[in-house]
């Protein structure tokens, strides 16, 4: 496979990483500027992934699990963004929004990774 899949594939740990770091300081912090700063990191992050994961469908061959991957996917982006606007709205530091968001964010991309039977931890190929 190419340097393109490679970069995907690998980026799926710099997501994972940063949403368990977004997880444990909005749990532990929810209101705090750090909590935010590890939410739109992982955010960040995630809309990286989708970015490299649009270039590299132009360049393989169509298949059906990779619809899955892809819906799930944009919802992941959507919950992600969705959340963090919420919690930046909400009076108090929306500290549970982001606990929930960050929740539901990485529960989508765990099962948009299994809609195209890669493992989440460990060689993809």
């Amino acid at each position: 496979m190419g340097m393109l899949f490679m970069a995907h594939s690998g980026v799926r740990y710099l997501v994972l990483l940063a949403g368990a770091v977004a997880l444990v300081m909005s749990l532990m912090k929810g209101q705090d500027s750090n909590a935010r700063k590890a939410m739109g990191a992982f955010v960040g992050a995630v809309d990286l992934q989708v970015l490299l994961g649009l270039l590299l469908i132009m360049q393989i061959p169509f298949y059906g699990a990779l619809m899955g991957h892809i819906s799930l996917m944009f919802g992941a982006v959507f919950a992600g963004h969705g959340f963090s606007v919420a919690a930046k709205k909400k009076e108090g530091g929306g500290g549970m929004l982001r606990v929930i968001g960050v929740a539901v964010t990485l529960g989508l991309i765990l099962l948009g990774i299994m809609a195209i039977g890669r493992p989440i931890l460990g060689r993809s190929m």
